[in-house]
């Protein structure tokens, strides 16, 4: 894990591979508490076990962060998302990762999964995800009140799940400008990625107050110095976040996609890709503040020169925790099915996390990353251990 000391290892590695149709794939536990770890699953042509070995411990941290009584997991399907073969490759891989789908982990969406996938492996399955945290929940004498085929997609009538990223992150930012003594009124945002997450992110920034003055999408970058027309430029995005400028009826500059770092802003959100801030372009940016949309958009060495410069740094597994908390206090019983009030408690912990991990690295110059790792692992030994507690019968490391 980026930043981490901890020699810690993960508790299972699981390489598989189907020859009837060609499907690699990996699954990292990285931990375990109350019997369950949670993560999403990713497929894209390129990822690796270190890449889901890294991602499911910053699961863990991210449970952490929010002080979620569950551990954390990853897994990766090595395919093209776009490809006419998933579907085949969906369905080996649930087959193949069938026993702890059964047993312990509980699995989401990620880069190349959508909702509709997830239905299709737990289909394959014959289980749910719902039912399995409920009989673990079960054990602990704690009955949760949902359903087994409960889904968040359509939690309260809305999508709980794509809700509470951006949520998260507009609490983070709200509260670290809080801390550093910024006014949301006056602090200018730039957003990189317009997907579920970028966009989600700048509507409830702009209901905070925020002006978003840029944002980056494959096609290039959008500026306009006074703010953009939000709805407008909601109204103009598709699902994959690209957005159609011959919808867009406002006066904007338009700027090569990589220059979205360059901009005249307070604040810059990575939330696309990972390792998009690095060594060669990291001296480009004029803001105070930076949070992590995305999963790793920033390198190690980007963040050290960051620090050097006093550019705040809010952690992935902080900024980026909201659905993973607010799924995990669901499915832990410490919030009711309540929209309203999961939000309002998620909120409540990523400020309290956010404000304790930026004190503490301005108290004692330490990158806030630093000190963030430092505080999830805290937090995980004042928890449940780590281990398979309460009825999990997979035993071992499986290779």
């Amino acid at each position: 894990m980026k930043g981490s000391k901890t020699q810690r290892e993960a508790l299972y590695e699981v390489v598989m591979y189907d020859p009837d149709t060609d499907t690699r794939a990996f699954l990292v536990v990285d931990s375990l508490q109350n019997g369950m770890a949670g993560g999403g699953i990713r497929m894209t042509p390129s990822v690796t076990l270190d890449e889901v070995r890294r991602l499911a411990r910053a699961m863990t941290y991210k449970f952490s962060a929010v002080r979620v009584p569950a551990g954390g997991a990853k897994s990766g399907i090595v395919a093209d998302p776009a490809s006419p073969r998933k579907e085949q490759h969906l369905v080996s891989f649930a087959r193949m990762i069938k026993p702890f789908l059964q047993e312990l982990y509980i699995a989401g969406e990620d880069m190349g999964t959508t909702a509709q996938d997830l239905a299709r492996i737990y289909a394959e399955v014959g289980f749910s995800w719902a039912k399995m945290a409920k009989e673990k929940m079960a054990q602990r004498g704690i009955e949760l009140p949902i359903p087994d085929d409960f889904d968040p997609s359509s939690a309260g009538g809305e999508n709980l799940e794509e809700i509470l990223t951006g949520y998260g992150i507009a609490e983070v930012t709200e509260e670290a400008c809080h801390l550093l003594g910024m006014d949301p009124a006056d602090s200018r945002v730039v957003i990189q990625g317009f997907g579920t997450v970028g966009s989600m992110t700048a509507h409830f920034l702009s209901q905070k107050g925020f002006s978003i003055v840029g944002v980056a999408d494959v096609q290039g970058t959008l500026y306009r110095p006074e703010g953009l027309p939000l709805e407008a430029m909601l109204a103009a995005k598709d699902h994959m976040g690209n957005i159609d400028r011959g919808k867009l009826d406002f006066s904007y500059e338009h700027l090569h996609r990589d220059r979205w770092l360059e901009l005249d802003a307070e604040i810059l959100i990575p939330a696309a890709v990972a390792d998009t801030i690095h060594e060669g372009n990291v001296d480009q940016i004029r803001g105070r503040l930076v949070v992590e949309g995305a999963n790793i958009p920033v390198t190690d060495e980007a963040e050290a020169v960051l620090h050097r410069k006093g550019v705040a740094v809010v952690p992935d597994f902080i900024a980026n925790a909201g659905a993973a908390g607010g799924l995990g206090m669901i499915l832990t019983g410490q919030v009711p099915l309540d929209p309203g009030k999961i939000l309002a408690e998620l909120g409540r912990r990523l400020r309290e996390t956010t404000r304790e991990v930026l004190g503490r690295s301005l108290e004692e110059n330490r990158m806030p990353r630093q000190v963030a790792v430092t505080l999830a692992e805290e937090r995980l030994e004042t928890t449940s251990p780590f281990g398979p507690p309460g009825g999990c019968s997979i035993k071992g490391k499986g290779v």
